[in-house]
């Protein structure tokens, strides 16, 4: 009986998503067992379709649902595949370049029996030494990322992962700084449901502010336990990426035209009523341990920026 449904939403990620299935599936994850999971790779209008085959290693069941092109944000996609998904507890990548940590789904099941409602959300890293944003515009790119990985004999020890990565922009301050989102998390189908799902009206490219929305509807929830995860996380593999391109978000898609972070507040403002970032959030709680001093750095130390 399947009790626990990952589901990854993917476009146009040949490279990169074998990778991320397989970094979330028994064994590669312990502790998890792979006959009461399934994962869900939600095919958001790729070029060329995601297909079986592309999956080696995988013990969990694995489903493929295609969603037709034409909509660049994954909110719909997501959606689409909790319908179809049958366990009562959801882990959810919003972003299917990410690679998780070992213990990233067992922790985070753990997490979940500190409440009757919980949401676990993990924080996100970037491979490579500095965020992705920087690091494209230096020459970093898939070769310079595959020697990463090679370096440290990935997937052999995938906390070795840590001594590869930077904090994501949106967890540049570490774990016990407040942040605006969560891009994988795990939740409760039941209370993603009452939740409403994600807002299918964010169409932007990547989801745009979807995942900084619904993160507010979650700790505006006074039923749901928020909980962020300590030692475990996810970490960004280098693509085709919106607001992960060199200079980020202050980037514009058209000459003389909006700042992605323009255009994605506007989208927000439009649907929201208001604009990102107005709103004071809950703090989370913290639930985890760190094994060794990299990984304690990476969610408590200082960055490379602090430190010039």
């Amino acid at each position: 009986m399947i009790q626990l449904s990952v589901i990854v939403a993917a476009c146009d990620m040949r490279r990169e998503i074998p990778r991320t299935i397989r970094s979330l599936s028994p064994p590669y994850q312990w502790g998890v067992d792979a006959a009461a999971t399934e994962i869900i790779v939600v095919d958001n209008g790729s070029r060329e379709p995601v297909e079986a085959s592309w999956f080696d290693g995988v013990a969990a069941e694995l489903r493929i649902v295609r969603s037709p092109p034409g909509n660049p944000s994954p909110c719909q996609a997501i959606n689409a595949g909790i319908a179809v998904a049958r366990g009562s507890r959801l882990a959810v990548l919003m972003d299917g370049a990410r690679l998780g940590s070992p213990g990233l789904l067992a922790r985070g099941l753990e997490a979940m029996r500190l409440a009757d409602d919980v949401f676990v959300a993990a924080m996100g890293f970037h491979l490579g030494h500095e965020t992705q944003q920087v690091s494209l515009a230096k020459g970093y790119g898939p070769e310079a990322e595959d020697a990463l990985l090679d370096d440290v004999g990935w997937p052999g020890d995938g906390y070795r992962l840590f001594e590869i990565c930077a904090r994501g922009e949106s967890h540049r301050d570490g774990v016990l700084s407040p942040f605006p989102e969560a891009t994988a998390f795990l939740m409760h189908r039941s209370s993603f449901e009452r939740l409403g799902g994600l807002h299918e009206g964010f169409r932007y490219g990547g989801g745009g502010l979807a995942c900084f929305e619904f993160f507010e509807r979650v700790l505006g929830d006074e039923a749901i336990t928020p909980v962020v995860l300590i030692g475990e996380g996810t970490f960004h593999q280098v693509h085709r990426g919106v607001t992960t391109r060199a200079d980020g978000v202050r980037a514009t898609e058209t000459p003389g035209g909006p700042t992605i972070w323009d255009a994605m507040a506007h989208e927000f403002e439009t649907l929201v009523g208001r604009p990102p970032l107005t709103v004071q959030l809950r703090r989370p709680l913290l639930f985890g341990r760190c094994t060794n001093k990299t990984v304690e750095r990476a969610f408590f130390g200082k960055t490379d920026a602090d430190e010039q």
